[in-house]
């Protein structure tokens, strides 16, 4: 038998559970550390460790080492989901953010389109289509830890896609229709379940393994402009409001003048150095 931990975690939702190592090296590992600094941290992590400590305080110990110890961009992913969880508190930024994720593999997307279904209209959070293959998606946003997009929201969405495709079908019978539920939190066993069963497609924070949405900030570049601490919130807030939502857009967007009312020279000056080590596409 396994012996548990006698440090115990008390997880964002109030639930508790034993300390778990191999979650904290997998994190790491997700954010792309060698061996050597992942062990070195966990090391680190150790000797802060006490009776019912919170993620958040794990959090905090960890991201405190990366920040003086890893590469800048490991420091930066290893805070990508709580960065993601700071765009709120509306869904407009995350919808923004999933569309400029799906044109960098190619995808023709919009965003918020009425679309009339067989019974009624719906306003559909993104719409992406690639070759003969369109995508109906529901961008299903949290901006606290803890929650998981439960089976409600799976049906709901299926449902939509269901009353649109009748209609959609008729118009253009060369164009393929999906429905796509795309969230950043995790999704209950249920709506995998359920997923599985019908068909809908689902991008959670780290599911599909490899494809999820964390693998495809990381991979595409388009991290969110909340991981730029050196800003103000509030000047965060004005820039998620004009949809300069990612680093790149924050980039353009300095580059042709078009936010020298919310930032000051030396703001940007700083900016530009961070975005060039996190962002691969700038």
């Amino acid at each position: 038998m396994q012996n548990l931990s006698p440090i115990t975690v008390i997880k964002a939702s109030g639930n508790k559970e034993p300390y778990n190592e191999e979650k904290v090296i997998r994190s790491l590992a997700s954010a792309g550390l060698s061996l050597d600094t992942a062990s070195q941290t966990v090391d680190y992590l150790r000797h802060h460790l006490k009776s019912e400590i919170s993620t958040e305080a794990i959090y905090g110990h960890v991201s405190s080492y990366l920040q003086k110890n890893a590469p800048v961009e490991n420091y930066f992913n290893y805070g990508l989901k709580r960065a993601v969880m700071a765009m709120g508190p509306t869904g407009f930024p995350f919808e923004i953010l999933v569309s400029d994720l799906l044109k960098m593999e190619g995808y023709k997307t919009a965003i918020d389109v009425v679309t009339q279904g067989k019974c009624v209209t719906h306003e559909i959070d993104v719409i992406a289509q690639k070759g003969d293959e369109k995508y109906f998606i529901e961008c299903k946003y949290h901006n606290s830890p803890g929650y998981k997009t439960d089976i409600q929201v799976a049906l709901y969405t299926y449902a939509r896609f269901l009353d649109v495709n009748s209609i959609q079908e008729s118009l253009n019978q060369s164009v393929k229709n999906y429905s796509w539920l795309i969230t950043n939190t995790k999704i209950t066993t249920e709506v995998f379940d359920y997923c599985q069963c019908v068909g809908l497609r689902f991008t959670t924070w780290n599911l599909p393994h490899g494809r999820g949405l964390q693998d495809m900030i990381i991979a595409s570049g388009l991290h969110p402009v909340t991981l730029l601490h050196e800003i103000p919130k509030e000047k965060i807030n004005t820039l998620l409001s004009r949809g300069v939502v990612t680093c790149a857009r924050l980039k353009t967007a300095i580059l042709n003048k078009q936010v020298y009312d919310i930032l000051t020279k030396e703001e940007t000056s700083q900016i530009l150095k961070n975005i060039a080590n996190i962002c691969k596409n700038e």
